[in-house]
């Protein structure tokens, strides 16, 4: 499945283009100059021991400030997004749902869930909105944030269950005297006016004691219309030249839900005799009548609406954030540090009129041409448009003691964290199904205005969270080995995580009509301890041993242990191994929730098949389904093993290879509809009160209907294993006329192989649509006295458009700007993000189906202006 030659063809491109070049924006150092200053020890994520090494046995990527700006990031999502690391791409603000305004990491594609998020190297809690078991980066302040540091190897030793794929943990600044500025703008080329907008202060003051420092910051970019897109606006297109559009297989942005009226027995799909008139009064960019042949079955047909031609695809975002950072020598000895952050996060989204089916449609109807009452899937559009307002709302307090003790080299820390999320999600417009009631059994007029108004209903979603973390630990010297004095670090942690989403009533019962959702929440306990060691076993080679041990208020206890090796094996040379174990217990939401409605995209290969129809020909749409949760789902294990090198090739020119490897057991997973259909079809996967699909009966032909309802749940699959590479260089070289840099990073996936409970057999399924097998980045700048010219490409392999068959075009983002330092006047940065054009990766129809991978900003000209005093 994978051609190993591509990695190779890569080290070897890599290693020439970095030997020719000599160039980097930060380069690596390996071992201290003899006769040097002892360097100060610091923590490097991943440890709580600190050290002088920077490049460490578990490897670790570090995004500076100045690599964000480079790279054209306007928020702290951005730039994780953008990372080669961030192998399949992660949730981005999506118009329409109540988590439209949140934003996750998804490191090697195994599941946001699995990535931990740490802010200063404390807990970053997971948002209500998500579940409770994923952070909300959108919750963060760039203009706060010092770097970002990425580790990517197992963590849970040190952090616990939820660092199973790495760690992403954002480092805030600290120590800052004066003042500065930052202003900032952005105009998309495909969208008028101004559509990003940031504004920032960042200040502090120093004494001998002790400092503040603090941010205020503001950040807006407007959302994106389907229609302001070609490849997301409505459009219908005789693919096959028959002279005749076939519903689905080839059109894009138009749905069933128009005015379609079903049989009773659902053999057949007509247009609703009240399909011309909606014609004529909204126009046939709205309503069309189209034909559902292949869809449906032969005959049929539908009278479609055109969603797409007034819902957004990309929500907005209007977030201000105030943080606060201070430290205060209380003793010689002792220290107090906290932190506060408040985060207001506003977000609007749009989707269609609201889509609902008119059940028990009336045999007298006039669009109802049976004899008996039927179903039909109507777009309520007199209602108007759903629109979503998403308020959020975080507060993070911190506060904390440290200090030295006088014997074994003593250093501890003591502290208390609070979090308290508060997420409000109004939907406006959508359809009451007891107002629609209500007209028919007073015979008021559905098209009247006093009819629209009665079926016009608000949804409500409210999602809080608190979390209350306790955390104490103390590190030592103990015992000497022939390579110097053992590190130890031990602690224990306590925390308390509550969360609840709650839905407004009618929307739980079902009677809101293109709503989704129901009502979810629990609560956890843990408490832990942890222990750590770093063993000099000679001066050029270090052991580290880490375990933890978490006993959860409803999962029991378990022991995390964790094993690394670093061997300097020359001044330029570091040889590092690790292998860790995790443990994950299943997220609130998974047990509790709960049964949902949502309307997930799938793809019903079952019912193409029966009619030869090829799986790439086959459409993807949405479907009607029910999700549920599971009270009895296990924790998931895993094991983690990584291999690497770190070699300093040259005083300013460094490479890193690092081989990962990691397998998860009793994988916690959510069926997707299509595994489903396929399963249940395919008779390896028995049809439940959970796993069903609803189907249209069989036609004459004796061919199964099309499915009108799936039901799917969360399960412990088999086995989940992620293979693959990184491969990075950097390094700086200074001329006589300026300084080079080159900061490459490269992903390789060699597998991604998920193994369902019960299911097919396991399949790699590496370099799928959606799962590409390399991912890079590259960023190369030229600095000459007060100018510099930076330049990023972000690229994303190709992929399989369906399982093995098609393929997919990779994607290249170049990104260019310039800085202009004024000395006393302050700093001018012109840039150009996506610097060609480039529209995201379109299957072979044209359709955009990965916003996750793929974003849809287009090119964008932005300018920042700072200011320091």
């Amino acid at each position: 499945m994978y051609n190993n030659s591509k990695v190779a063809k890569a080290i070897r491109l890599a290693m020439m283009f970095g030997a020719g070049s000599a160039a980097a924006i930060s380069a690596p150092a390996f071992a201290a100059d003899e006769g040097a200053e002892e360097v100060e020890k610091i923590e490097v994520t991943g440890s709580r021991i600190k050290r002088s090494d920077l490049e460490g046995a578990s490897p670790v990527t570090v995004i500076t400030t100045e690599d964000m700006k480079i790279e054209g990031n306007l928020t702290v999502a951005d730039a994780l997004r953008n990372s080669n690391l961030n192998s399949f791409g992660s949730f981005s603000e999506r118009s329409g749902s109540s988590a439209q305004s949140q934003a996750t990491i998804d490191l090697r594609g195994a599941g946001s869930d699995r990535t931990l998020v740490l802010i200063d190297g404390k807990r970053f809690p997971g948002s209500p909105t998500l579940g409770g078991s994923s952070a909300n980066l959108n919750a963060i302040p760039m203009a706060a944030v010092e770097r970002i540091e990425i580790l990517t190897d197992g963590a849970s030793s040190t952090y616990g269950s939820d660092a199973m794929a790495g760690v992403v943990n954002i480092i805030m600044k600290k120590n800052f005297e004066g003042l500065e500025f930052n202003f900032g703008g952005g105009h998309r080329d495909r969208d008028e006016g101004l559509t990003s907008k940031e504004f920032s202060i960042v200040g502090g003051f120093q004494t001998d004691k002790g400092g503040v420092t603090f941010s205020i910051d503001h950040q807006q970019r407007d959302g994106i219309a389907d229609a302001d897109r070609h490849f997301t606006a409505a459009w219908q297109r005789d693919l096959d030249g028959d002279g005749t559009i076939q519903a689905y297989n080839e059109t894009d942005g138009w749905s069933i839900y128009g005015a379609t009226v079903a049989s009773p027995d659902w053999s057949e799909a007509h247009a609703a005799a009240s399909c011309d008139a909606l014609t004529a009064e909204y126009g046939s960019d709205t309503f069309r009548y189209t034909a559902a042949d292949e869809d449906w079955g032969p005959g049929s047909s539908y009278c479609m609406y055109a969603y797409a031609n007034v819902s957004y695809n990309k929500a907005s975002v209007d977030r201000n954030t105030l943080y606060i950072d201070a430290d205060y020598d209380l003793t010689d000895d002792i220290e107090w540090f906290g932190r506060a952050m408040f985060t207001q996060n506003n977000s609007f989204g749009r989707y269609a009129p609201p889509a609902a089916q008119w059940r028990g449609m009336s045999a007298d109807n006039p669009d109802n041409p049976y004899d008996e009452a039927t179903t039909g899937f109507y777009r309520w559009v007199g209602i108007g448009t759903r629109d979503g307002n998403v308020h959020d709302y975080n507060q993070d307090f911190l506060t904390g003691l440290r200090g030295e003790l006088d014997f074994l080299n003593a250093s501890w820390e003591v502290y208390y964290h609070y979090n308290k999320a508060d997420n409000k999600s109004i939907g406006e417009y959508y359809l009451s199904y007891a107002g629609l009631a209500y007209n028919i059994q007073n015979d008021i007029p559905l098209g009247s205005q006093e009819g629209q108004n009665n079926m016009k209903q608000t949804t409500l979603t409210q999602g809080t969270s608190d979390f209350h973390q306790y955390n104490a630990g103390i590190g030592f010297d103990l015992f000497e080995l022939p390579g110097g004095d053992v590190a130890h670090y031990v602690g224990i942690e306590y925390f308390d995580t509550v969360f609840n989403e709650q839905y407004d009533a009618q929307s739980e019962i079902g009677l809101v009509g293109g709503s989704a959702g129901n009502s979810s929440g629990g609560d956890r306990q843990v408490f832990a301890m942890f222990y750590e060691a770093a063993l000099p076993v000679i001066d050029s080679v270090e052991v580290n041993i880490a375990a933890r041990y978490d006993d959860y208020s409803d999962f029991g206890s378990n022991v995390s242990p964790k094993v690394n090796v670093r061997w300097q094996a020359l001044d330029s040379l570091v040889l590092r191994a690790s292998y860790s174990e995790s443990f994950r217990a299943p997220a609130l939401d998974q047990l509790y929730a709960a049964t949902t409605f949502s309307a997930d995209s799938g793809t019903d290969y079952p019912y193409c098949q029966e009619r030869g129809v090829a799986d790439t020909d086959c459409a993807s749409k949405q479907y009607d389904t029910y999700i549920r949760p599971n009270a009895n789902l296990g924790p998931e294990t895993s094991e983690y093993i990584n291999l690497g090198i770190a070699w300093d090739a040259t005083d300013d020119f460094g490479i890193k290879v690092d081989y990962f490897d990691l397998n998860i057991d009793n994988v916690i997973s959510r069926r997707s509809i299509t595994n489903v259909m396929e399963g249940i079809y395919e008779g390896t996967l028995q049809s439940t009160e959970t796993f069903y699909v609803n189907r249209a009966p069989a036609g004459a032909d004796g061919l199964i209907g099309k499915a009108l309802e799936v039901g799917t749940g969360f399960g412990n699959g088999d086995k989940m294993q992620i293979t693959g590479l990184d491969l990075s260089l950097n390094g700086n070289f200074e001329t006589g006329f300026g300084e080079f840099g080159i900061n490459w990073t490269n992903s390789f996936i060699f597998d991604y192989i998920v193994e369902v409970a019960g299911g097919d057999e396991a399949t790699n399924t590496a370099g799928w649509a959606g799962q590409p097998e390399y991912k890079s980045v590259f960023t190369t700048t030229y600095t000459i006295g007060d100018h510099r010219i930076g330049w990023n490409m972000n690229y994303t392999d190709s992929t399989y458009e369906n399982k093995t068959e098609g393929e997919l075009d990779s994607w290249l983002i170049h990104n260019l700007n310039y800085t202009y330092d004024i000395g006393n006047y302050g700093r001018v940065m012109v840039g150009v993000n996506n610097l060609t054009d480039e529209d995201p990766v379109l299957t072979s129809k044209g359709k955009y189906e990965n916003a996750d991978l793929y974003n849809n900003y287009g090119r964008e000209y932005t300018l920042r202006y700072s200011i320091s005093f």
